[in-house]
């Protein structure tokens, strides 16, 4: 597993070990810097560069780059978005909510990065799980279900950074549902278009791992404040 390769002297080590030290890096001085009120406004502007840098560094990483693959990632990409539109317009799927400016570019009302949100999250845990030899449905019940769990702690965060807010407080039960049914259903779709060639990828956990603490870490810090 590449992760060993940090107990390599810094002089040894390759692009893997400074992405992921820059990922890490981000995450724990992002932390920092939104605690403090002097700071804040501009680490929270930032997230937007987070989620690429993110997103991209998973994919320098990435095997068995296929155009079936390029185009799995695309409808991931649009498929986060298109529910996330529907769910702004209606209020159908996971409750009544807006998003404010932090996210960047809106197109009726909804940030285009959020379907790239929505695709960092469903290529991190796929292929995290890539190398079990489990049904696809099982595995993207998985994504779908870490997707849920990361949205749990998520949320708190972004209501209070303006990332976006609810009309309902709190924030209904409907908005987990709604994420683990159509996380899992985009999972499977991605599952499928790559079954035989996905494959595990360590950068995702670096990611993953960050986001968890991260916001976990706000959590903690909201609750005890």
């Amino acid at each position: 597993m590449r992760l060993k390769s940090f107990a390599l002297p810094i002089g040894q080590w390759t692009s893997f070990e400074w992405l992921a030290l820059l990922i890490v890096s981000m995450h724990f001085f992002g932390f920092g810097f939104m605690l403090w009120e002097p700071t804040a406004a501009f680490f929270v502007s930032l997230t937007p560069l987070n989620l690429l840098v993110s997103l991209g560094a998973m994919l320098y990483f990435h095997k068995n780059r296929t155009t079936t693959f390029t185009l799995s990632c695309v409808l991931m990409w649009l498929g986060g978005f298109l529910v996330e539109l529907a769910g702004v317009q209606t209020g159908v799927i996971f409750g009544h909510y807006a998003y404010g400016d932090v996210l960047g570019i809106k197109i009726w009302e909804t940030p285009l990065m959020i379907g790239i949100n929505w695709l960092l999250l469903i290529y991190a845990i796929a292929t995290v799980l890539a190398d079990k030899n489990w049904p696809i449905w099982q595995k993207a019940f998985l994504v779908g279900a870490g997707m849920t769990l990361l949205d749990v702690l998520i949320e708190p965060f972004a209501i209070r950074f303006g990332l976006w807010h609810w009309f309902d407080a709190p924030v209904p039960l409907q908005n987990y549902v709604a994420w683990l049914i159509t996380g899992s259903l985009m999972a499977a779709v991605f599952f499928y278009m790559n079954k035989s060639s996905l494959a595990k990828n360590d950068m995702s956990v670096v990611v993953l791992f960050s986001q968890f603490l991260f916001f976990l870490g706000h959590n903690l810090v909201m609750l005890f404040a």
